[in-house]
C-alpha cells in the first residue's frame, strides 16, 4: 500500500512539474500579417467533392443497373462512371 501511495505522489508531482514554465519553452508571439494570397488554396472541399461524387455515382450504379461501382470508377471520384455504358442486367 505504501509503494502505491509513493508511486501516485510521484506521478502528481510529474504532472505539475510538467506545467511548470521554463526558460526554454518561453518564446515572443510574432504577429503575422497576412499578404495578398489569403488562405491556401481551396482547402478541404476537393475532398469532400470527390467523397460525394463517390457516393452519388454508387448510388445512382446500385439503382440504375444494379452493382457495385468498379475500382476504376472510384478512383477516379466517380466520373468514370457517368462517361461508361449502362450495363444490362448480369
Amino acid at each position: 500500500m505504501t509503494k502505491l501511495k509513493l508511486a501516485s505522489v510521484a506521478m502528481i508531482a510529474a504532472v505539475l512539474a510538467a506545467g511548470v514554465p521554463t526558460g526554454a519553452s518561453a518564446y515572443v508571439h510574432k504577429v503575422v500579417v497576412p499578404g495578398k494570397h489569403f488562405g491556401a488554396g481551396a482547402g478541404p472541399w476537393p475532398v469532400f467533392a470527390c467523397a460525394g461524387g463517390i457516393i452519388t455515382a454508387a448510388l445512382v450504379a446500385n439503382a440504375r443497373d444494379n452493382r457495385e461501382l468498379t475500382a476504376p470508377e472510384a478512383w477516379s471520384c466517380g466520373l468514370m462512371f457517368w462517361f461508361s455504358q449502362p450495363r444490362n442486367g448480369g
